[in-house]
Protein backbone atom coordinates (compact mmCIF):
# COMPACT_ATOMS: atom_id res chain seq x y z
CA UNK A 1 0.00 0.00 0.00
CA UNK A 2 1.42 3.21 -0.68
CA UNK A 3 1.35 5.36 2.92
CA UNK A 4 1.96 8.52 1.61
CA UNK A 5 -1.03 8.36 -1.24
CA UNK A 6 -3.36 7.28 1.23
CA UNK A 7 -1.99 9.69 4.29
CA UNK A 8 -2.56 12.30 1.86
CA UNK A 9 -6.05 11.46 1.06
CA UNK A 10 -7.05 10.87 5.29
CA UNK A 11 -5.98 14.60 5.25
CA UNK A 12 -7.75 15.78 2.37
CA UNK A 13 -11.05 13.96 3.21
CA UNK A 14 -10.65 15.13 7.00
CA UNK A 15 -10.36 18.71 5.54
CA UNK A 16 -13.40 18.55 3.08
CA UNK A 17 -15.29 17.53 6.45
CA UNK A 18 -13.62 20.27 8.28
CA UNK A 19 -12.60 18.21 10.98
CA UNK A 20 -9.14 19.11 12.89
CA UNK A 21 -6.71 16.30 13.07
CA UNK A 22 -7.84 16.11 16.74
CA UNK A 23 -11.56 15.81 16.11
CA UNK A 24 -10.77 12.79 14.21
CA UNK A 25 -8.47 11.46 16.76
CA UNK A 26 -11.35 12.52 19.32
CA UNK A 27 -14.28 10.56 16.98
CA UNK A 28 -11.43 7.28 17.22
CA UNK A 29 -10.75 7.56 20.53
CA UNK A 30 -6.81 8.06 19.66
CA UNK A 31 -4.31 10.71 20.05
CA UNK A 32 -3.79 13.50 17.15
CA UNK A 33 -0.07 12.60 16.66
CA UNK A 34 -1.48 9.23 15.50
CA UNK A 35 -3.56 10.94 12.79
CA UNK A 36 -0.36 13.78 11.80
CA UNK A 37 1.16 10.02 11.50
CA UNK A 38 -0.84 8.56 8.78
CA UNK A 39 -0.85 11.76 6.96
CA UNK A 40 2.67 12.29 6.80
CA UNK A 41 2.46 8.93 5.42
CA UNK A 42 4.30 7.34 8.52
CA UNK A 43 2.44 4.49 9.61
CA UNK A 44 -1.63 2.76 8.71
CA UNK A 45 -4.59 2.87 11.29
CA UNK A 46 -4.84 -0.37 12.82
CA UNK A 47 -7.14 -3.24 11.52
CA UNK A 48 -9.95 -2.42 14.55
CA UNK A 49 -9.72 1.51 13.38
CA UNK A 50 -10.54 1.39 9.40
CA UNK A 51 -14.30 1.15 9.43
CA UNK A 52 -14.67 4.18 12.19
CA UNK A 53 -12.15 5.95 9.85
CA UNK A 54 -13.86 5.20 7.14
CA UNK A 55 -17.54 6.06 8.58
CA UNK A 56 -16.22 9.12 10.14
CA UNK A 57 -14.42 10.39 6.51
CA UNK A 58 -17.56 9.44 4.60
CA UNK A 59 -15.76 7.04 2.52
CA UNK A 60 -15.51 3.17 1.45
CA UNK A 61 -12.86 0.81 2.76
CA UNK A 62 -11.38 0.64 -1.07
CA UNK A 63 -11.24 4.51 -1.06
CA UNK A 64 -9.18 4.52 1.76
CA UNK A 65 -6.76 1.96 0.16
CA UNK A 66 -6.64 3.31 -2.95
CA UNK A 67 -6.00 6.94 -2.00
CA UNK A 68 -8.59 8.62 -4.16
CA UNK A 69 -12.25 8.57 -4.55
CA UNK A 70 -13.82 5.74 -6.88
CA UNK A 71 -16.62 5.42 -9.24
CA UNK A 72 -18.78 2.34 -8.28
CA UNK A 73 -17.59 1.05 -11.57
CA UNK A 74 -13.85 1.18 -10.33
CA UNK A 75 -14.64 -0.13 -7.20
CA UNK A 76 -14.81 -3.50 -7.86
CA UNK A 77 -11.57 -3.57 -9.65
CA UNK A 78 -9.61 -1.71 -7.16
CA UNK A 79 -11.72 -4.04 -4.38
CA UNK A 80 -9.21 -7.14 -6.19
CA UNK A 81 -6.17 -5.02 -6.38
CA UNK A 82 -6.20 -3.81 -2.77
CA UNK A 83 -6.90 -7.35 -1.85
CA UNK A 84 -4.25 -8.70 -3.66
CA UNK A 85 -1.63 -5.79 -1.93
CA UNK A 86 -3.03 -6.44 1.22
CA UNK A 87 -1.96 -9.95 1.24
CA UNK A 88 1.19 -9.62 -0.52
CA UNK A 89 2.07 -7.39 2.22
CA UNK A 90 1.22 -9.90 5.03
CA UNK A 91 3.07 -12.26 2.69
CA UNK A 92 6.00 -10.12 2.93
CA UNK A 93 5.96 -9.20 6.50
CA UNK A 94 6.78 -12.45 7.91
CA UNK A 95 10.10 -12.61 6.04
CA UNK A 96 12.97 -10.92 6.57
CA UNK A 97 15.25 -8.16 4.53
CA UNK A 98 18.02 -9.82 3.01
CA UNK A 99 21.78 -8.47 3.53
CA UNK A 100 24.01 -6.68 1.45
CA UNK A 101 27.33 -8.09 0.52
CA UNK A 102 28.77 -4.97 0.43
CA UNK A 103 27.73 -4.35 4.22
CA UNK A 104 29.44 -7.96 5.02
CA UNK A 105 32.29 -6.73 3.41
CA UNK A 106 32.91 -3.03 4.51
CA UNK A 107 32.33 -4.33 7.88
CA UNK A 108 34.94 -6.98 7.65
CA UNK A 109 37.43 -4.83 5.87
CA UNK A 110 37.38 -1.80 8.87
CA UNK A 111 37.94 -4.79 11.21
CA UNK A 112 40.97 -6.34 9.35
CA UNK A 113 42.48 -2.80 8.94
CA UNK A 114 42.05 -1.53 12.48
CA UNK A 115 43.63 -5.00 13.40
CA UNK A 116 46.22 -3.98 11.16
CA UNK A 117 46.90 -0.85 12.47
CA UNK A 118 46.22 -2.39 16.25
CA UNK A 119 49.36 -4.97 15.46
CA UNK A 120 51.61 -2.15 13.91
CA UNK A 121 51.00 0.32 16.68
CA UNK A 122 51.90 -2.46 19.63
CA UNK A 123 54.53 -4.36 17.38
CA UNK A 124 56.43 -0.67 16.68
CA UNK A 125 57.84 -1.39 20.47
CA UNK A 126 59.19 -4.68 19.66
CA UNK A 127 60.25 -3.91 16.18
CA UNK A 128 60.84 -0.76 14.45
CA UNK A 129 60.22 -1.92 10.72
CA UNK A 130 56.89 -3.68 11.51
CA UNK A 131 54.70 -0.90 11.52
CA UNK A 132 55.17 0.56 7.96
CA UNK A 133 54.42 -2.73 6.29
CA UNK A 134 51.33 -3.07 8.66
CA UNK A 135 50.13 0.49 7.51
CA UNK A 136 50.22 -0.13 4.05
CA UNK A 137 48.68 -3.46 4.57
CA UNK A 138 45.72 -1.62 6.60
CA UNK A 139 45.16 1.53 4.03
CA UNK A 140 44.67 -1.30 1.17
CA UNK A 141 41.45 -2.49 3.71
CA UNK A 142 40.68 0.88 4.22
CA UNK A 143 39.94 1.78 0.18
CA UNK A 144 38.40 -1.82 0.01
CA UNK A 145 35.54 -0.31 3.03
CA UNK A 146 35.29 2.67 1.29
CA UNK A 147 35.00 1.12 -2.04
CA UNK A 148 32.28 -1.09 -0.66
CA UNK A 149 30.64 1.63 1.97
CA UNK A 150 30.24 3.74 -1.75
CA UNK A 151 28.82 0.76 -3.60
CA UNK A 152 26.35 0.61 -0.44
CA UNK A 153 25.03 3.99 0.11
CA UNK A 154 24.50 4.76 -4.15
CA UNK A 155 22.70 0.94 -4.18
CA UNK A 156 20.22 2.04 -1.20
CA UNK A 157 20.19 5.74 -2.51
CA UNK A 158 18.85 4.10 -5.56
CA UNK A 159 16.35 1.74 -3.80
CA UNK A 160 15.36 4.55 -1.92
CA UNK A 161 14.91 7.17 -4.72
CA UNK A 162 12.69 4.50 -6.94
CA UNK A 163 10.44 3.33 -3.99
CA UNK A 164 9.85 7.23 -3.65
CA UNK A 165 9.15 8.14 -7.25
CA UNK A 166 8.58 4.97 -9.17
CA UNK A 167 6.58 1.80 -9.23
CA UNK A 168 6.75 -1.73 -7.62
CA UNK A 169 6.33 -4.43 -9.96
CA UNK A 170 4.52 -8.04 -9.38
CA UNK A 171 8.11 -10.23 -10.13
CA UNK A 172 8.97 -13.68 -10.43
CA UNK A 173 12.43 -15.17 -8.96
CA UNK A 174 14.10 -17.02 -12.04
CA UNK A 175 17.46 -17.71 -11.12
CA UNK A 176 20.43 -17.44 -9.13
CA UNK A 177 23.51 -16.47 -9.70
CA UNK A 178 25.87 -17.80 -7.13
CA UNK A 179 29.37 -15.58 -5.96
CA UNK A 180 31.83 -18.06 -6.99
CA UNK A 181 34.70 -15.64 -5.75
CA UNK A 182 33.34 -15.11 -2.18
CA UNK A 183 32.15 -17.79 0.67
CA UNK A 184 30.23 -17.02 3.90
CA UNK A 185 30.49 -19.68 6.00
CA UNK A 186 27.27 -22.01 5.18
CA UNK A 187 25.41 -18.68 3.80
CA UNK A 188 24.89 -18.48 0.26
CA UNK A 189 26.51 -15.25 -1.97
CA UNK A 190 24.43 -14.52 -4.73
CA UNK A 191 22.44 -12.28 -7.14
CA UNK A 192 18.98 -12.74 -8.11
CA UNK A 193 17.45 -12.57 -11.75
CA UNK A 194 13.89 -11.56 -11.63
CA UNK A 195 11.31 -11.43 -14.96
CA UNK A 196 8.23 -8.49 -14.85
CA UNK A 197 6.12 -7.56 -17.10
CA UNK A 198 5.65 -3.41 -17.54
CA UNK A 199 3.16 -2.01 -19.76
CA UNK A 200 2.68 -5.76 -21.85
CA UNK A 201 6.45 -6.22 -22.11
CA UNK A 202 8.94 -8.15 -20.43
CA UNK A 203 11.77 -7.37 -18.73
CA UNK A 204 14.65 -9.22 -16.08
CA UNK A 205 15.91 -7.53 -13.54
CA UNK A 206 19.51 -9.00 -11.68
CA UNK A 207 19.66 -7.53 -8.05
CA UNK A 208 23.04 -6.80 -6.23
CA UNK A 209 24.84 -9.27 -4.30
CA UNK A 210 23.09 -10.55 -1.64
CA UNK A 211 24.06 -13.14 1.39
CA UNK A 212 21.21 -15.88 1.72
CA UNK A 213 20.84 -17.79 4.96
CA UNK A 214 20.47 -21.94 3.96
CA UNK A 215 17.46 -22.01 2.43
CA UNK A 216 15.84 -25.37 0.33
CA UNK A 217 13.50 -23.52 -1.73
CA UNK A 218 12.99 -20.97 -4.07
CA UNK A 219 9.63 -19.97 -2.66
CA UNK A 220 11.51 -19.14 0.37
CA UNK A 221 12.77 -16.00 -1.53
CA UNK A 222 10.60 -13.15 -2.16
CA UNK A 223 11.73 -10.27 -4.56
CA UNK A 224 10.10 -6.52 -5.03
CA UNK A 225 11.08 -4.93 -8.22
CA UNK A 226 11.07 -1.30 -8.28
CA UNK A 227 11.30 0.35 -11.60
CA UNK A 228 11.39 4.20 -12.89
CA UNK A 229 8.05 4.63 -14.36
CA UNK A 230 9.75 6.47 -17.58
CA UNK A 231 12.38 4.00 -17.99
CA UNK A 232 11.79 0.25 -17.13
CA UNK A 233 15.60 -0.77 -17.30
CA UNK A 234 16.39 1.37 -14.74
CA UNK A 235 15.64 -0.34 -11.90
CA UNK A 236 16.10 -1.47 -8.09
CA UNK A 237 15.76 -4.98 -6.52
CA UNK A 238 14.79 -5.60 -2.31
CA UNK A 239 15.56 -8.75 -1.73
CA UNK A 240 13.36 -10.92 1.30
CA UNK A 241 13.74 -14.03 2.69
CA UNK A 242 11.81 -16.29 5.28
CA UNK A 243 13.30 -16.27 8.73
CA UNK A 244 14.92 -19.37 10.62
Amino acid sequence: MDQKRIGAFIAKCRKEKNLTQMQLAELLGITNQAVSKWENGRGMPDVSLLQPLCEGLGISLNELFSGEYLSAEECKGKAEENISKLFKEKEIASLKPVKYLFSICANVALLVAMFEIAVGLVGNFFNSTILEPMLINASVWLILFLASMSKLVYARKKLKNLKHSGACMDSEIEDMIPAAWIRVGNYTSCRIVCRFIYEGKEYKAVSNYYVLTPFKRKEDLYANVYISKDNPVKYSVELFQTGR
